[in-house]
């Protein structure tokens, strides 16, 4: 029982960093980064299969593929048509008039202009920004996107 507790943030941490450029996020096969002997005399020795190892391998280069995470932004314009664009830089405006260090995203997918703002893991990190938002944009909306980028840890 003892080993599953010290072998799961030692995982987790893994898992965190190969996501990251760095040390195991360059490496093809992090199972013989973990079993390699370290300098201070530690040896971690892993039994499984290989159809496991390859699962494992597998989600760590979808996840390298991938944009980002899922996570929420709050939708506060979404337009069609030629002056669309125009009205998606007035809303950005507006909204940094107000919120000047927020993240606002303008963004294009044919044939639509939206704005959206912040970058939030879970839905209820957007309520604050969705509650203060509401009063000079009264339809704005939470939405949930797949390219959320996380911040490194300093």
């Amino acid at each position: 029982m003892r080993v599953i507790f010290l072998l799961f943030p030692l995982f987790f941490a893994l898992s965190l960093q190969a996501q990251m450029p760095g040390r195991y996020g360059d490496n093809s096969d992090i199972f013989e980064e973990i079993e390699s002997v370290d300098q201070k005399g530690g040896i971690i020795t892993i039994d499984q299969s290989a159809r496991m190892k390859d699962l494992v391998l597998t989600h760590i280069d979808m996840n390298k593929r991938s944009a980002g995470v899922e996570g929420f932004r709050v939708q506060l314009f979404s337009g069609v048509g030629s002056k669309s664009r125009q009205e998606a830089i007035e809303v950005k405006g507006k909204v940094l008039s107000e919120l000047p260090n927020a993240e606002i995203y303008v963004e294009y997918s044919a044939p639509f202009w939206r704005v959206r703002v912040g970058s939030f893991r879970h839905k209820h990190e957007t309520l604050p920004l969705l509650n203060k938002l509401k009063k000079e944009f009264p339809a704005c909306y939470v939405v949930k996107v797949n390219d959320i980028q996380l911040k490194a840890l300093p």
